[in-house]
């Protein structure tokens, strides 16, 4: 058995080498044929140097035409890069939109309700504190405290285990 498959295994080498052997002569034949035309290599000249990327970007980016054409250009860019975005939208429905809009009025109303709260506390603390500025003071280090003690609960909250 071991003589089978090396005699296999000689036997593909041999046809690789002879296909190898095949597509190597196709391209010699292929560049006398590119040589015959005066060309070099395995392409033909263009007759003229490739510009670099620099120098293509500079040639797109450069102004054409007057001020006017320039301006209408650049305008009608833009209008339809906003009519192709504006083509991207998904609208939502007449329900959606209701929905949202309540959600947005009762957060509007509770928030402005809790900050005329906060404000309406404020002045009253702070009216109290023209006449006695001692409660002004007491008040202002109880707000110190607290915000003292929120800081250290969360900063011990959050830490960091690496």
């Amino acid at each position: 058995m071991p003589a089978d498959k090396s005699a296999d295994n000689d036997a593909r080498q041999r046809a690789k080498a002879a296909e190898a052997e095949e597509v190597v002569s196709e391209v010699d034949d292929d560049e006398e044929d590119l040589e015959d035309a005066g060309a070099r290599g395995l392409t033909a000249s263009k007759g003229r140097a490739t510009p670099s990327r620099r120098q293509r970007e500079e040639e797109e980016d450069a102004p054409q035409g007057n001020l006017v054409t320039r301006t209408v250009r650049n305008l009608r860019e833009y209008f339809e890069g906003v009519r192709s975005e504006i083509e991207k939208v998904v609208w939502p429905t007449r329900e959606e939109t209701r929905r949202l809009s309540t959600i947005v009025l009762i957060a509007l109303i509770l928030s402005a309700i809790i900050l005329g709260l906060i404000s309406g506390l404020f002045t009253e603390v702070f009216r109290i504190g023209l006449v006695n500025p001692l409660v002004l003071v007491v008040f202002m280090l109880a707000g110190g405290a607290l915000l003292y003690f929120i800081g250290r609960y969360f900063s011990r909250s959050q830490e960091s285990r690496y």
